[in-house]
This record gives structure tokens, sequence and C-alpha cells, in this order.
């Protein structure tokens, strides 16, 4: 039995990698819709609906997907020990923290229940969050909003897993795994 357990070094890469991965698909999301948008702003793109493909935004409404304290509870705690920063982020800003989180999480499963696409969802996420960080002072790292979008999907709406592709689905369920195993 003590075999089956993952070191916490071996864990560790594992989760490194999965991140890594993930960093590049955010990372030529991103670069692929800055490219299309022309200026990069995106405050004309907010009020009305775009008839470009590659933008983030669509005309379908936004649902928040149903949630739980308990779901909520399990998504901070993961949160903040795939990203350590995130720890530090909610010990210094509290509750603004707290529901900064939440408020992106669950942004990110709207955006994937509406649009169908992780990429679409991602890019989503990361212009809000950086729209209100005066405000809440939110880490803008890639690790900051992979931790938050792959861990949004499997506590908060595990039931749109089906519309993300089987090579990145595959990665979020072994960091979930991962975090499933105690670390001593």
């Amino acid at each position: 039995m003590a075999g089956t357990r993952v070191s916490p070094s071996r864990s560790r890469w594992f989760l490194t990698l999965a991140l890594a991965l993930a960093l590049a698909a955010v990372l030529t999301g991103l670069f692929l819709w800055r490219s299309t948008s022309g200026t990069g702003s995106i405050s004309s793109n907010t009020t009305a609906p775009s008839t470009d493909p590659t933008s983030p935004t669509s005309s379908k409404p936004l649902m928040a997907p149903t949630s739980s304290v308990a779901g909520d509870a399990q998504f901070l705690s993961d949160v903040t020990e795939v990203d350590p920063r995130l720890t530090t982020y909610e010990k210094k800003s509290g509750n603004v923290a707290l529901r900064s989180l939440l408020t992106d999480g669950t942004a990110f499963c709207s955006f994937l229940n509406r649009d169908k696409d992780i990429d679409t969802a991602m890019v989503s996420v990361a212009v809000g969050a950086r729209q209100v960080e005066p405000r809440t002072h939110l880490p803008l790292s890639v690790t900051t909003f992979n931790a938050v979008d792959s861990l949004a999907l499997v506590t908060l709406c595990p039931s749109l897993e089906s519309v993300v592709p089987q090579s990145d689905l595959k990665k979020i369920r072994k960091l979930s795994a991962e975090l499933a195993v105690p670390s001593h």
C-alpha cells in the first residue's frame, strides 16, 4: 500500500507539468485573442455583442452554476494549495479575496457553460479580473488563473467537464486526484 502513494516531490513535478501545459494554452489563447482584437482594448467588446469569432464575448446570457457552502469551501481550500500565493492573498485581503476567487471561479463556469470553449472561458476570466484588479488586488499570474479555472471546473461546475477537450480534462483530473491525496 505504501508504494501507491505519490511522493511530494513527484506530486509537485506533476503539478508543475500540468500548470506549464495549461500556461501554454492560456498564453496561446491570449495571444490569438489580442492579435485579432486590434487595439487590445476590450471596453467596447464588453458592452455590445461582437461579430469577431475570436472575441471572448457573446450575446447569450451568462448563467451562474449552482453552488453550495461545501463546494465553495473545497474550491477555496484547493486553490490555495495549488497556488500558495493565494494563501497570502487571502490572509492579506480577507473577504475581498474570498469573494474575488469565488467570483472568478463562478465566472469561469458561466463562460464555459455559455461558450462551450475552455480557451474563451479562460480569456474572459483573465480579462475581467484584470479590469477589477485595482480593487481586488488579485495576483495576475498564469498560475493563479490556471488554479482558479481548473479547480472551478472540478469543484464548482463538474457537469461542464464534457465540453473540455479530453487532453486538458485528463490533466485537470490528475491535478484533482493529487489534491485528494493527504500531504504529510
